[in-house]
């Protein structure tokens, strides 16, 4: 018994691609979603899952691409994710 079905095909075209998240705010300004100081990537699955789930009025986005809760003093208003492949 095997977690792989008999004849499944094992390799790099089974692997999903990665994506990038890309998030435009209210004034249009494109950013990417930003986690530890770097671009987050994430598997083509969960940036799916992400994008589609996604709810803004949960989020604001600081100049870098993090995201927090909305403040007014400190983030933008987030209108759009959208999926970037990398």
């Amino acid at each position: 018994m095997g977690i792989f079905k008999k004849g499944e095909a094992l390799g790099s075209e089974t692997i999903p691609g990665r994506y990038k998240i890309r998030i435009t705010t209210e004034d249009g300004a494109p950013l990417y979603w930003n986690k530890r100081g770097g671009i987050h990537i994430v598997d083509e699955d969960v940036a799916r899952i992400f994008v589609t789930h996604f709810k803004p009025e949960l989020f604001g986005v600081l100049p870098d691409g993090s995201l927090i809760s909305p403040d007014p003093d400190r983030t933008r208003r987030i209108v759009k994710v959208e999926m970037e492949r990398e």
